[in-house]
């Protein structure tokens, strides 16, 4: 970092003791480029980030907020209740028998939200994302001014700022609206602390670092406290870890003004000191209902387990918050890290005393510099025992990027060669890793959009129809939990009256990548078998069962009665269930009901079941012959184009002894029989894995396409078999991103270690 001619002085190490001369202010028309130059490129590199997220949509969370916006009115009740999320109000899971809700009290964010989206965007979310794209350059703005008042150095505080706006878990934070809770609160509280160093009369930049604390303390300026309360309760009802702000206060008083300047503020810390209570008991109050289990992990009486775990949840915060890994379950989605993954522990461990130690070497003589990373910790604190989410760490970008101004800064009071070196070479690395993860978590967002419009994309292809009343999912993605609200905004109001099951979430929460058969047992009854990973394991399992049902695990035999069907466990062990049965009041085929099945190569296929006889559709014969190589292509390219009779002579073909004819007949059948049977969930799967089928295995295959493949099977699922590959493409971003971090790490900080813990029950 170079530095300029406003830079203070360094003292010498014969005269550290001496109080160092103050920056030279700026002139005044110096000060009004240096402020134009850094509010331009600030804002310009903020833009290049994060413009594109305009165009986002809804994604997730925002599906039912925005029905809420769009539907609830403006009184406090009704804004409190767009911000409840009720799973049961959307789904009906047949395992739920314990109430699940996200309640948060936050007035003043769903008050702007409400504003944005009905007043400004018009029903719109262009709106939203507009409003946080602001705040979010907003807040790179301020921080650009802490890291001026902190380092007096132009460079570095355009630094810090840059740093801010491009932070990897701000990507996501800005791009979705649900989360703009968090965006406005670091704005607002950046807002506090600048009119706070004002209001106290604190002087926080180098001139202040070898020299003793002030010996008279500044009148308090009273006309600054009026913003600095006023913003800090907008915070408090914008997101509740507000209410650790005045530790940070504090700590600035204490740094910059010493022990006698706290004790002159007593008075306002009393009165932060009530208002936060006041907000405490009020929230008490209002009843909010407490986070599901394993979303927010509880100690359940198991201290010792607890305590350890915890402490492996705030180093798993604390370390990708200041280290290039995404913030998503990782070690600490386990029951006991240490002792499963201890080299994930150990790992990140290393990089937070690394990156610390550096640090604090070279800021040891930087007065207040312990502060920023006392802010990351306060911003983790309210959240560690929760379920790592992006915007989790959007905070901690405001301690990170001081910290990265302010290290190169104070460094060079240490003079020390090798240390300068070492500080410079990491924050170049950070800055490095910050620069390409960015792009990568953007890509990674797109991921998990494109993966949530997957299966509603292919319900439009074949959507409900008229008259019915309840829509049964089999292997749904989670994230696909929305599904019914997002139904609605695409195919129309209609579909509020039709009840949306879930028979079974796919393993995977992105989508469904094991393989499944479902096979009609009856009239009113099907199975369905997973192979490969089980239904309600590893870490999504824990989650469904312990929030929605309890930590009772699932028992072969087990008979659950449910209000739209019964539901048997037929297969099931310690890692999960591997195959359940379905069995309905009315007949499968009864028009109020409609029936989707997601496979590994299809989001939605639409399932018609037919008499318990034959269990599905019945395609028509073709009598046709194939006696030459010209008429099997003329019959392939006619089952290529969709017609399912055109198969039955390729059967013949493909059982007849004249080898290149079977050959030329089989080549002409696997690719649409094979699709068509993955789609369905066909128990013939199996045989199809094979290079070549036995005359028997054929005849097997043939009465099974007989029964349950037509032409609108074909039109719906084989033809239209690559309309949705752009989002396929973008889905895939997330894995093969953890294929290429799997060549350098194999842990879970960066998701590419074993499998999580299953649930272990009582």
């Amino acid at each position: 970092m170079s530095s300029v001619a406003s830079a203070p002085r360094i003292p010498s190490k014969t005269s550290r003791s001496e109080p160092a001369p103050l920056a030279r202010p700026l002139p005044r028309q110096r000060r009004w480029y240096f402020v134009l130059r850094g509010t331009l490129l600030i804002a310009f590199i903020t833009l290049i980030t994060h413009w594109l997220a305009l165009s986002d949509g809804v994604v997730l969370d925002d599906h039912w907020h925005q029905k809420g916006l769009r539907e609830h009115g403006w009184g406090f009740s009704e804004l409190l209740r767009t911000l409840d999320i009720t799973p049961s109000e959307f789904t009906n899971l047949w395992w739920q028998t314990r109430e699940v809700k996200w309640h948060y009290l936050r007035p003043f964010f769903i008050v702007c939200m409400k504003f944005m989206y009905t007043v400004v965007g018009g029903n719109s979310p262009v709106a939203l994302h507009a409003f946080s794209l602001a705040l979010h350059l907003i807040s790179a703005l301020l921080v650009w001014r802490l890291c001026w008042l902190l380092t007096r150095h132009e460079a570095a505080s355009i630094f810090g700022g840059i740093v801010f706006a491009i932070y990897p878990h701000s990507v996501i934070t800005v791009a979705w609206p649900s989360s703009q809770n968090v965006v406005l609160q670091t704005a607002l509280l950046l807002g506090v602390i600048l009119a706070y160093v004002r209001a106290s009369g604190l002087r926080l930049g180098p001139e202040t670092w070898t020299c003793p604390p002030p010996a008279t303390v500044p009148l308090l300026a009273r006309r600054w406290l009026a913003p600095v309360f006023a913003l800090w309760i907008l915070a408090l009802l914008t997101r509740e870890n507000a209410v650790l702000l005045p530790a940070i206060l504090g700590s600035l008083d204490l740094a910059f003004g010493g022990r006698r300047h706290v004790w002159q503020r007593r008075g306002v810390y009393l009165a932060f000191f009530v208002l936060g209570c006041a907000f405490v008991a009020w929230r008490e109050w209002m009843g909010i209902h407490p986070l599901p289990d394993v979303y927010c992990r509880r100690p359940a009486g198991d201290w010792a387990e607890y305590l350890p775990w915890l402490a492996a949840k705030i180093l798993h915060y604390l370390c990708v918050s200041i280290w290039v890994a995404p913030m998503s379950s990782g070690p600490t989605g386990r029951y006991t890290p240490w002792q499963t993954v201890p080299g994930d522990c150990l790992l990140m461990l290393g990089f937070v005393v690394v990156i610390g130690g550096v640090y604090w070497l070279s800021t040891r003589r930087a007065r207040g510099a312990w502060i920023w990373p006392l802010w990351i910790f306060l911003s983790i604190l309210p959240v560690a025992a929760v379920v790592e989410k992006p915007h989790s760490g959007y905070m901690c970008a405001v301690g990170f990027a001081v910290a990265m101004a302010l290290a190169p800064v104070a460094v060079r009071f240490t003079r020390s060669k090798w240390l300068t070196a070492a500080t410079l070479s990491l924050v170049s690395i950070l800055f490095l890793g910050v620069a390409f993860m960015t792009p990568v978590n953007r890509l990674q967002w797109l991921g998990i959009a494109a993966a949530e419009r997957y299966t509603p994309s292919w319900v439009e292809v074949s959507p409900p129809p008229a008259g019915t009343r309840d829509i049964f999912f089999i292997n749904l993605p989670f994230v696909d939990v929305y599904t019914r609200p997002n139904l609605v905004a695409r195919l129309g109001p209609e579909l509020e009256k039709i009840n949306v099951h879930v028979l079974t979430y796919a393993p995977h929460i992105l989508e469904m990548n094991q393989r499944t058969v479902l096979e009609q047992i009856d009239e009113h009854s099907f199975t369905v078998t997973i192979e490969g990973q089980a239904y309600f394991s590893r870490l999504l399992g824990r989650f469904l069962l312990e929030a929605f049902r309890g930590r009772d695990l699932f028992k072969p035999g087990d008979v659950i009665e449910a209000d739209a069907c019964r539901v048997t466990i037929v297969d099931a062990d310690a890692q999960g269930v591997w195959k359940l049965q379905f069995t309905f009041p009315r007949p499968l085929q009864d028009p109020g009901y409609c029936f989707y099945l997601t496979t590994k190569v299809c989001g939605a296929a639409r399932l018609r079941f037919g008499p318990a006889r034959d269990g599905g559709v019945t395609a028509r014969h073709d009598p046709a012959r194939i006696e030459s190589l010209e008429d099997l292509d003329r019959h392939a390219g006619r089952l290529s184009g969709g017609r399912a009779a055109a198969a039955d002579p390729l059967f013949d073909a493909a059982s007849s002894s004249n080898a290149e004819l079977a050959d030329r007949a089989a080549s002409a059948l696997q690719p649409v029989v094979r699709h068509m049977a993955g789609v369905l969930g066909a128990p013939v799967q199996a045989l199809l894995d094979k290079d070549e089928l036995s005359r028997s295995e054929w005849q097997h295959v043939r009465a099974w396409w007989s029964r349950h493949v037509d032409d609108q099977y074909l039109r719906e699922l084989w033809l239209l078999r690559n309309t949705f590959d752009d989002l396929i493409w973008l889905r895939y971003e997330i894995e093969f991103d953890r294929y290429i971090a799997s060549f350098v790490f194999k842990s879970d900080l960066y998701l590419t270690g074993p499998p999580f813990d299953n649930p272990r029950g009582y």
